[in-house]
């Protein structure tokens, strides 16, 4: 049978510094109690701003980071958008309730990303499943390149952080997005991406890609899927 509804990620995105003090009060909390306890539920992108200190995860892609903080109008980190504009607040403000509630919910798409690699190349196929009635409207599909955990030795910044998950390296293929109009019930809309590994820089064993869907007009996000989501889940 077709069901009407799939599991709904939680996509939380993450605005945070390594120079906030805020940041390092709030964010260990967050990362226990709701990412640790959500695998496989919840996807997780940490854009690093350009402010109040210094961070070399900002200045290694500040223009795109900037799009999304105007994208959001973010004015203070640390600041989380769940879902998109659906919700947002601090960190200390998601409760594990907020998260079953929304998983509880479903949505009419699903998302598989799935990569391969020749080496310092890596082509992505994002392919957008209709499994219920094909949700309308002015919609966008981003994927993000992610570093799943950036350890430091020192703290890059004063705020005492030295790891950190989930990192916002780029977007593919801009943070524009490309257009995405849903496929009939039971047909899916595919879509290719390709980003060089930067081997100087990123620890390319993690590396992987959430890509999800947003609506334009309301801001919320549909849906979100990773290279990393349960292979049992697909």
């Amino acid at each position: 049978p077709l069901f009407s509804q799939v599991t709904k990620y939680v996509l939380f995105e993450h605005f945070t510094q390594a120079s906030c003090g805020p940041c390092a009060a709030q964010n260990p909390g967050f990362q226990d109690d709701i990412l640790a306890k959500n695998i496989g539920v919840v996807h997780h992108i940490a854009y690093h701003t350009s402010w109040p200190g210094v961070d070399p995860m900002n200045a290694y892609n500040p223009i795109e980071i900037g799009d999304r903080v105007t994208y959001y109008g973010v004015n203070s980190v640390p600041t989380i958008h769940m879902l998109g504009k659906y919700w947002s607040g601090s960190p200390a403000g998601v409760s594990q309730s907020m998260v079953n509630s929304e998983t509880s919910k479903g949505s009419p798409i699903k998302i598989l990303v799935t990569e391969s690699s020749d080496g310092t190349t890596r082509s992505v196929e994002v392919v957008v499943h209709t499994v219920g009635t094909p949700p309308s409207g002015s919609m966008k599909l981003r994927a993000a390149v992610v570093e799943e955990e950036i350890n430091y030795t020192t703290a890059p910044g004063n705020n005492g952080e030295k790891d950190f998950p989930n990192v916002f390296r780029k977007m593919l293929p801009n943070t524009t997005g490309d257009d995405y109009t849903a496929a009939a019930q039971g047909d899916s809309v595919v879509f290719n991406y390709s980003y060089t590994l930067d081997l100087a820089t990123w620890d390319t064993s993690r590396i992987y890609v959430i890509a999800f869907v947003q609506d334009e007009t309301s801001g919320e996000v549909v849906n979100s899927g990773s290279t990393n989501d349960p292979k049992w889940n697909m």
